[in-house]
Formats: C-alpha cells, sequence, structure tokens
C-alpha cells in the first residue's frame, strides 16, 4: 500500500502573548516582609483571636512561563513553628477567572478562586477565604486570612498581615 505524505506549511506556531489579566499578576513580583498575628489554634465562637501567635515571613513572588504563571515561594514561622510552601496562580482565559493552588510543609494543597478589583485581590477556597489589599503605590498590602473546620461552620479569623516589599 502506498504511503500518503501530508504537505505541511513550514510555520511556527502562533506565540501567545500574556493578556492584561496576566499582566496584572506583575503587581506581586519582588521581594517582601510578612508580619502579623495568627489567630488558627483555640479559636471558636465565644472566643475569636484568643490565642494569637506571631507569624513571620520571607516571600517572593516570580512570573514564569512567559508571564502566564506567578510563582509565590514563602519560609517562615508561625509561633515557632516552621512554616514553608509555595503557590502557583494563572489566568483562564476561557473562563475568565483567576485560579491558585497552595502547598505547604504540612501536606496541604487548597485551590482557591480569585479575584481583583482596584487593588484587592479575594481568594475563595473550600474551608478558607482571604483578602489581599495593596497599597496605591504597591509597596505595601494588608492580608486578611479566615478559616473554618467544616462548611457547617462560620468562618473565625486565620490571621492579619502587613506584607512590605523588600525589592
Amino acid at each position: 500500500m502506498p504511503q500518503k505524505t501530508i504537505e505541511t506549511k513550514n510555520q511556527s506556531p502562533e506565540m501567545s502573548l500574556p493578556s492584561v489579566e496576566h499582566k496584572q499578576l506583575g503587581v506581586w513580583v519582588g521581594k517582601w516582609n510578612t508580619e502579623g498575628q495568627s489567630y488558627a489554634e483555640g479559636n471558636s465562637k465565644e472566643s475569636l483571636k484568643v490565642s494569637s501567635v506571631k507569624m513571620t515571613s520571607l516571600e517572593t513572588f516570580e512570573l514564569l512561563l512567559d508571564g502566564f504563571f506567578l510563582v509565590h515561594r514563602w519560609d517562615g514561622h508561625v509561633g515557632d513553628a516552621e512554616f514553608k510552601g509555595m503557590e502557583v496562580i494563572g489566568y483562564d482565559a476561557s473562563s475568565q477567572t483567576y485560579c491558585s493552588r497552595f502547598f505547604d510543609n504540612s501536606g496541604n494543597s487548597p485551590t482557591y478562586q480569585v479575584s481583583v478589583r482596584d487593588n484587592v485581590w479575594t481568594y475563595i477556597g473550600e474551608l478558607q477565604r482571604a483578602t489581599f489589599e495593596f497599597s496605591d503605590d504597591g509597596n505595601t498590602m494588608t492580608t486578611h486570612w479566615d478559616w473554618k473546620k467544616s462548611d457547617e461552620e462560620n468562618c473565625l479569623p486565620l490571621c492579619d498581615l502587613k506584607v512590605t516589599k523588600v525589592k
């Protein structure tokens, strides 16, 4: 049986460029110092923020894969406990949403739907939610996280942080 050949034009695939939404990820790029309070241990509806412990970390954000994704790494402490991890954020043009996936040294790997309006980025996950509000100059942000133990419970404060850009 004779072989058929398929003619193709010698063309390179069309290169995609990051969209406006991808470029918005650039506000995060750099090194950041984080300081604040974590309230996770011992919280209840009756005694919010009862067991506040200091939380610190050094965080880095960098764009990867031609600016289509943002990788976030952190190395810090919650009280005396080491807290390390990474996050990958991307934008899906077909659903017009950002998505984030965290991985930490406790084996957690939650996924969040992320939205941005003005200077505020909002993360919504199954058991956690957060807001990151950037200053107008982009050099500081305030962060607040809430969490719940199950779908049936109301959210409780998890941490309040001040994040300052160092580079």
